[in-house]
């Protein structure tokens, strides 16, 4: 069977590349071979305006949907004004990969979400978000420093397909400072931090439906593969 096409989200941002600084398109490579490894095509997708309003434009040439970290979402989007803490936003993204989350998930088109991706999907789905976790705990095990890693472990719940995919207990990188306040509708926390963050969200009523909060493209150790490979195998 031919390789199962993945929809990756991307950067819409200024980037400098060689001796040229310009608007540019771009995803870090961990989720594209994250899908490649698992036997997926990874197809990288920019924030097509056209897909505010019709996402199945896209959603009918993929066979599943990758939603890839970045910037903070607009709190707006959620009913909250925004926290000191709050980055530079990407209204654009956020538009785009709201409409295709909440389509694909209507469609039952498989779905995984990282860091950023599994925010968007709660949201999507009427959740709230902890704007900055740093109000309330330390944040050190989920974000070392700006350019750092934090790593830590997580415990998935027990019948929820988190824990089919990768056990009992994972040891994760993980580089935020947001974190799921409300889950959102339809959808189930899979697993948490030791000190109660939630680490990852699914929808146990679609095929493959999951967000989780590390990051599984950071990993070289092959611990990411499942969550890539339970999405890759979803889409076919």
């Amino acid at each position: 069977m031919s390789r199962p096409t993945v929809g990756v989200t991307s950067y819409w941002t200024q980037a400098a590349m060689s001796h040229w600084s310009c608007d540019a398109v771009l995803v870090s490579q961990g989720y594209v071979e994250g899908i490649r490894l698992a036997g997926g095509r990874p197809v990288v997708l920019p924030a097509d305006t056209t897909w505010i309003e019709e996402p199945d434009d896209v959603l009918d040439i993929v066979d599943a949907l990758l939603v890839v970290g970045g910037n903070d979402i607009d709190p707006t989007h959620y009913g909250q004004e925004p926290h000191a803490s709050i980055g530079t936003l990407s209204p654009r993204r956020d538009a785009v990969e709201l409409a295709l989350v909440r389509r694909a998930v209507a469609r039952d088109v498989p779905l995984l979400g990282i860091c950023r991706g599994v925010q968007v999907l709660n949201v999507a789905l009427g959740g709230t978000l902890d704007q900055h976790l740093a109000d309330t705990i330390d944040v050190s095990p989920h974000r070392l420093s700006d350019s750092e890693f934090g790593v830590h472990e997580v415990e998935t719940v027990p019948g929820t397909l988190a824990r089919r995919l990768i056990g009992e207990r994972l040891r994760v990188h993980s580089h935020h400072h947001q974190g799921i306040a409300r889950v959102g509708e339809g959808l189930v926390v899979s697993a948490r931090a030791g000190d109660g963050v939630i680490e990852a969200i699914e929808h146990p009523g679609r095929r493959f439906c999951v967000g989780v909060l590390w990051h599984p493209d950071a990993e070289h150790d092959g611990h990411g593969a499942p969550v890539f490979e339970g999405l890759v195998s979803s889409a076919r």
